[in-house]
């Protein structure tokens, strides 16, 4: 998401339906997804600072304004959450869906 920013379209070609709406759509769902292992704070942790990144993208849309900047910041937070509850879980010895300690 990173590098797509701040329109996510792909320059590619083979996505052409691949926009900052779909982007987001399947990140907020992927949060949903795993809603049970993040908690309940930290999902809506999570879901407030997409919606935030959203907005900061379509605010600049030719990354011009410095609010594409602060979207990627937020996008590194969102990862920074993930990986403390994938840490809390190996902490805790939690197994996944497949019964292994993996952090997923």
């Amino acid at each position: 998401m990173i590098l797509g920013a701040p329109t996510f379209i792909d320059k590619t070609g083979y996505f052409v339906r691949q926009n900052i709406d779909t982007e987001f759509f399947s990140l907020t769902e992927g949060f949903g997804k795993v809603r049970k292992k993040l908690g309940e704070e930290r999902y809506a942790q999570l879901m407030d600072l997409a919606a935030r990144a959203k907005a900061l993208f379509a605010d600049d849309p030719d990354d011009t304004n410095g609010k594409t900047d602060q979207g990627r910041n937020l996008l590194f937070e969102i990862e920074n959450l993930i990986q403390a509850a994938r840490s809390r879980r190996v902490k805790a010895r939690l197994k996944d869906d497949e019964g292994k300690v993996s952090g997923d």
